[in-house]
């Protein structure tokens, strides 16, 4: 078991996340599309927005303490930075148990933590480094299991991870589900029954209330997949990679993606691609291969889909990946300086010094970029709720067109759209919407539909981005 004195170095990276997201990331920040989405499922401040068929109600469990009873985002920002660095040191903590290093552990914990992604949302309404914690706790319970197959703790610990990685994102739990269970199958030493029972036992449990919602809300499982699927793209083979790395230094969401690449940002790509094959044979030599493979397995599983089978990306998908082949690449470093002696141990130490200053610089000024993107454009969403509440559009109202879940989110209206991933009304339900009550249509750097062509176009003053423009139908007849 590892020491309380092996323990502090993890406890200290899991205070300095927490501080250093908050510091990089205001906890007023108001909340993002994605996360008005899940929050809205059981705050009061608005009806609750769409959940499209490849959703979760993974993170509306996780925000319901707050959100059910508090409408702050503040309160909720400090609450999910809390919870971020707790399951950052859980998830850590059982691989220190796999490697008994709590030094490389930390160490790992420490650059995972120090991914611009990693710290923007460690405070956010999110999945994705939910996901990411349980694929490292899952995949070292698995370990566990292997090395102690007599106490059960570590079977409940792989049931325990992927079951919450199937309530955050059940297609990430597929692919880290699949390597495990093929590893059961084709390792003889992984060949347990019961280490079998544990990986589907997590996936179904964790996945059943997306089944049963399949089942009630969208004419059965594999209609909601086929659904799931469109509301993606379409998921059929293609190369991706380019996408992937053109978000590395953002946006946050590129669809389509068409932003340059940066090489900075890929830099830290190449110290993985170092430490990787390094990792491995160290873990050869010492006769724990299996603890260097069978993490990048699974960190190359889960980055597949985000690399061959979608065709636009946001850097939040790799957090899973990213996570993983950190607690099986770290041990590369180790080896690095046990194999250097006198004046090489010294330069070695040096040059790992100056690639971690250079890293952080990096991640830093990302995120420093990201956050003031983010700022101003959800102020913009606030500037265009103030226009739309100064010309009568109050609850209970209907918003509609684009980004129009987020800002009716902030209006507290209801969000209709008849077209595109998140189609939940017929134009004849907008057009009896607009007739019936209050209602506006949000058109960015395009014409409004045809129906709405003769409506009152009201401008919107100090945006810090052109092209919007708010349409209001002509007054309802009395009811």
């Amino acid at each position: 078991m590892t020491s309380r004195s092996g323990a502090r170095p993890l406890v200290a990276v899991c205070v300095i996340f927490a501080a250093a997201s908050l510091l990089a990331v205001p906890a007023s920040l108001d909340l993002g599309w994605d996360e008005v989405v899940y929050v809205s499922q059981h705050g009061n401040h608005a009806p609750p927005a769409f959940m499209s068929a490849p959703r979760a109600r993974g993170v509306t469990l996780l925000v319901w303490p707050v959100a059910s009873w508090l409408d702050s985002t503040v309160v909720l920002r400090l609450f999910l930075t809390v919870t971020a660095a707790a399951s950052l040191g859980l998830a850590f903590w059982v691989w220190s148990r796999v490697s008994r290093r709590p030094g490389t552990t930390a160490i790992a914990a420490g650059l995972y933590a120090s991914l611009w992604t990693a710290l923007f949302y460690a405070n956010a309404a999110m999945p994705n480094h939910y996901t990411a914690m349980a694929a490292v706790a899952a995949v070292g319970c698995f370990l566990l299991a292997v090395a102690e197959p007599a106490r059960p703790g570590a079977y409940l610990g792989v049931v325990a991870a992927l079951a919450v990685a199937a309530l955050m994102r059940p297609a990430d739990a597929f692919w880290l589900g699949f390597p495990l269970l093929a590893a059961t199958v084709a390792v003889p030493a992984f060949r347990r029954w019961r280490l079998t029972a544990a990986v589907v036992a997590g996936l179904v449990l964790g996945g059943a209330p997306w089944v049963v919602e399949a089942e009630l809300r969208y004419g059965g499982l594999l209609e909601r997949i086929r659904q799931a699927g469109h509301v993606q793209g379409g998921t059929t083979l293609q190369f991706s990679l380019g996408h992937v790395i053109s978000t590395l230094d953002g946006p946050i969401l590129c669809r389509p993606c068409g932003s340059p690449v940066r090489w900075p940002a890929v830099l830290w790509w190449l110290a993985l691609a170092v430490l990787v094959p390094l990792a491995v044979r160290a873990a050869h030599r010492a006769g724990v291969a299996r603890t260097a493979w069978l993490p990048l397995v699974v960190a190359a599983a889960l980055a597949f889909p985000y690399l061959f089978l979608i065709g636009y990306s946001a850097p939040r998908f790799l957090l899973p990946t990213y996570a993983v082949a950190l607690v099986g690449a770290i041990p590369g470093l180790a080896a690095l300086f046990s194999t250097a002696v006198g004046q090489r141990r010294r330069v070695v130490a040096a040059v790992v010094a100056l690639g971690f200053a250079g890293h952080l610089a990096i991640q830093a000024g990302i995120l420093h970029h990201v956050v003031a993107e983010q700022v101003r454009s959800r102020g913009d969403w606030t500037r265009l709720v103030q226009t739309l509440r100064s010309h009568g559009v109050r609850p209970p109202c209907v918003i509609s067109g684009h980004e129009a879940i987020p800002i009716a989110y902030y209006a507290g209206c209801q969000a209709l759209e008849d077209r595109g991933y998140n189609r939940n009304a017929s134009t004849a339900q907008l057009r009896q919407a607009a007739a019936t009550g209050r209602f506006a249509l949000l058109v960015k750097n395009s014409a409004p539909p045809g129906w709405a062509r003769d409506w009152h176009r009201i401008p919107v003053p100090n945006l810090t981005t052109s092209g919007w423009e708010v349409y209001l139908p002509p007054a309802a007849a009395p009811n």
